[in-house]
């Protein structure tokens, strides 16, 4: 198409000032009503689909850039390679030679494309998301007003207790009313952040909708298939990123309290008050398309004979000491810095963002219990073993949990940390609400730098002095047992996948592995030619696939599915 659309084509190169009223979907080309019965009767090969020219100007750019001819010959596609999802001519079968078997006829696979299920199903999941984001703000906003509901009942009944006491009180409102408003504010603050990440993924799907009924009007098959394969990709992003969410109960309501206390109800020194604050699990269902999710889904992760590691990142942390890593739910990264006791919190490039010196001996691992705190284990503490919750905000303790055996892998799980014990041995439970511990077992042996992991209600042990990785339920009843000292030797850190696969550093084998969910293959996915030296830390975000391997030798890697 010539750089001014509103001259045909054919005319334009003689020189004749004739506009353009129609669009040839086929040719790619501009043409006036003089020359369009012409264009038709001279290339009548084959049926030629026209637009008004009006209507094709309307597509956004990205569509009407896509283009029938190849870029790099100039003839028009015939083929398509399914190996390498793209169109071709016929030029460049030579370069697609190993290919043969996936190559078919171009209008095999584009026609009829926008009458077919697969473009109903991505309008349908639009709607979906859109009626999904609609629904779950809803539910925030009305949380909101529950709050503040609850924050004035709270009010009240702080102000009858105030007529009671009289002015001994005083020092008591003083402290529960700023106990209250902290905690309203701290509610408030995490529904809101989770608003503003519906809205950031509304505005990214709010044109999706109108885009694919353009593209279905105006545009041609190839542009309409090639369109659609990049909306599915982002749809199922947006669609990922709503469902980890939720797996990660950011959309869990909170409740709001206030409980007044009192030993001696006729004291009036003795009266006392507790803000309290609980989330309970959310109401809301998200929408899902199960057969085209499951499409997408065999696309987008990869099972365990498909598993793909590709390198994007290598930083140094600043520490060849680092016995913890995680991704923090805003992209940053944190590591722990075992014998110098520091928190390292690095941006998402890599470069450092700040440092905690935490005031105890050892800092081993850690693990994520909101958007802002994460504990620290203590692993062999040269005083009384213990964990650390750290406000990544204030940069602050906010407690200090002391354990009844040394602390070290560690993980959070509904409200509760669990880690592995060792001296006496263990799996220990320890609710954050009553700082309470119990024991999920005692036979499953953990050694000094055991790591654990959870998901679907499963626990994953590795045992670097055994070179085993064990699976067990909430009850501590062992479902597998993974043993292989010539590939596995001494496994450390230890994370899951959404599918279930069990990524594991092997420190002495120098290798990263992948057990299967059902513990019964594994094999080696990332090796010293990736960049890896005695790894000991690892850690798979589910949300974005990616997996951050750190090292003995102070260097990480940061690697993509």
């Amino acid at each position: 198409m010539t750089s001014n659309t509103s001259l045909c084509d054919i005319c334009s190169l003689r020189y004749i000032s004739n506009p353009s009223t129609h669009w040839c979907q086929d040719c790619d080309e501009a043409l006036c009503s003089d020359c369009k019965e012409h264009h038709t009767l001279s290339k009548a090969t084959r049926d030629h689909t026209f637009i008004p020219i009006a209507d094709y100007k309307k597509l956004p750019v990205f569509i009407t850039d896509i283009k029938p001819n190849c870029e790099i010959h100039n003839e028009k596609y015939q083929n398509y390679c399914q190996k390498h999802d793209c169109p071709i001519c016929y030029k460049c079968i030579q370069d697609h030679v190993k290919c043969t078997d996936n190559i078919v006829p171009l209008e095999m696979v584009t026609q009829h494309f926008k009458t077919s299920h697969i473009f109903d199903d991505l309008t349908q999941s639009i709607s979906d998301l859109e009626t999904n984001i609609k629904q779950l703000r809803k539910g925030r906003e009305d949380n909101l007003v529950e709050i503040a509901d609850q924050y004035k009942s709270s009010v009240m009944k702080i102000k009858e207790l105030r007529i009671k006491v009289n002015h001994n009180l005083d020092s008591i409102e003083q402290e529960l009313m700023s106990q209250l408003k902290d905690a309203e504010s701290k509610c408030s603050q995490e529904i809101k952040e989770i608003l503003q990440c519906l809205n950031k993924v509304e505005l990214e799907i709010c044109n999706y909708d109108s885009t694919l009924k353009g593209i279905k009007q105006h545009a041609s098959e190839l542009q309409v298939y090639l369109v659609t394969r990049e909306i599915e990709k982002q749809v199922s992003e947006q669609e990922k990123k709503l469902k980890s969410m939720m797996e990660n109960k950011l959309f869990d309501y909170f409740t709001f309290s206030l409980e007044i206390h009192s030993e001696r109800e006729n004291i009036l020194s003795d009266l006392c008050g507790t803000v309290s604050v609980e989330k309970n699990p959310t109401k809301d269902k998200l929408i899902y398309s199960k057969s085209r999710q499951a499409q997408i889904l065999s696309n987008v992760i990869n099972s365990f004979d498909n598993i793909k590691l590709r390198r994007i990142q290598k930083f140094n942390p600043g520490s060849k000491s680092v016995t913890g890593c995680i991704i923090l739910p805003d992209g940053r990264m944190a590591f722990t810095q075992y014998q110098k006791n520091r928190l390292l919190i690095r941006k998402a490039d890599g470069n450092l963002d700040f440092e905690i010196q935490l005031l105890e001996n050892c800092t081993f691992d850690l693990t994520v219990v909101d958007v802002a705190t994460v504990a620290v284990s203590s692993g062999a503490s040269m005083y009384k073993p213990h964990i650390q919750l750290i406000d990544i905000n204030s940069r602050e303790k906010t407690n200090l949990i002391h354990t009844k055996s040394s602390c070290y892998g560690i993980v959070y799980v509904d409200e509760t940390l669990i880690c592995c014990g060792n001296v006496p041995n263990g799996i220990y439970k320890i609710d954050l609400k009553s700082n309470q511990t119990s024991v999920i077992s005692s036979t499953i042996v953990s050694a000094t730098k055991s790591y654990i992991a959870y998901f679907n209600s499963k626990f994953y042990v590795t045992n670097d002095r055994e070179h085993t990785i064990t699976c067990f339920d909430n009850h501590g009843t062992v479902i597998w047992t993974y043993e292989d000292r010539i590939n596995i030797i001494t496994p450390q850190g230890v994370s899951i996948d959404s599918n279930g696969n069990v990524f594991v550093a092997c420190f002495h084998s120098n290798n990263v592995s992948v057990i299967s969910p059902e513990g019964s293959r594994a094999k080696q996915v990332l090796d010293h030619k990736d960049g890896l030296h005695n790894p000991s830390a690892l850690h798979y975000e589910r949300t974005t696939n990616r997996l951050l391997v750190a090292n003995n030798n102070g260097t990480v890697c940061l690697f993509e599915a």
